[in-house]
């Protein structure tokens, strides 16, 4: 039986909508203080969207892959169980009337970070964290400050309305739709996040919904 939280969920996406705008501010100046604070945060976003995979797949998980902290081995480890666990950018209209099912529009990640540009964000931004080597090649700051600022853009596409599917036990599934508001004033909106039940009995059946080439209108 799955122990997923819905509060244990929204928990994390409030620390990742902190760090979020946090890191938009400090990616503002392109000073080699300010982009290696910037890479701190990404690294640290990067840590919490692979614990939300943990925390929705954990029966999938051995004990000491439930404890691992390095995002990329936590997404080797996953891949190698299932391969739906990563958030899914997309849209999910609720049903109109009972019985009905939700039907979701999947975006893709062409304007979103990719599982392929999460570990590249990882180490590109680990690299910033260490202190210049004199006998090294000097680190590029404007290329640094670019990249830093394309990664928290593909990290917003990625999040800001993005579906994960969630198995419960044997036959029974769920979905989970989250929306996040990251702008950062008393006009933003308060985080969604809202659980469906849905007639999905597999696992083959999930992989063809969260198939990123199906950009098209699907029940769930």
């Amino acid at each position: 039986m799955h122990n997923f939280s819905k509060e244990q969920y929204l928990f994390i996406v409030k620390e990742i909508r902190e760090r979020m705008f946090s890191a938009k501010v400090l990616s503002n100046e392109k000073n080699l203080v300010f982009i290696e604070s910037t890479s701190l945060q990404i690294r640290k976003i990067l840590e919490l969207i692979a614990y939300l995979s943990v925390l929705v797949n954990n029966e999938k998980l051995n004990h000491k892959e439930k404890n691992e902290w390095h995002p990329t081995k936590i997404i080797e480890a996953l891949n190698k169980k299932t391969t739906i666990f990563y958030p899914f950018p997309s849209y999910v209209f609720p049903p109109s009337k009972d019985g009905d099912q939700p039907i979701l529009i999947p975006v893709g990640y062409e304007n979103a970070l990719s599982q392929e540009d999460f570990v590249s964000a990882y180490n590109i931004c680990g690299k910033n964290l260490h202190a210049q080597h004199p006998l090294k090649e000097k680190s590029n700051i404007e290329e640094n400050f670019i990249k830093n600022k394309k990664i928290l853009d593909k990290l917003k596409g990625l999040l800001q309305k993005h579906t994960i599917g969630i198995r419960h036990e044997n036959n029974k599934y769920t979905f989970l739709y989250v929306q996040i508001d990251f702008t950062n004033d008393d006009d933003a909106k308060p985080t969604i996040i809202q659980e469906y039940k849905t007639h999905i009995f597999n696992e083959s059946q999930l992989k063809s919904i969260f198939n990123t080439k199906n950009v098209y209108d699907m029940d769930l």
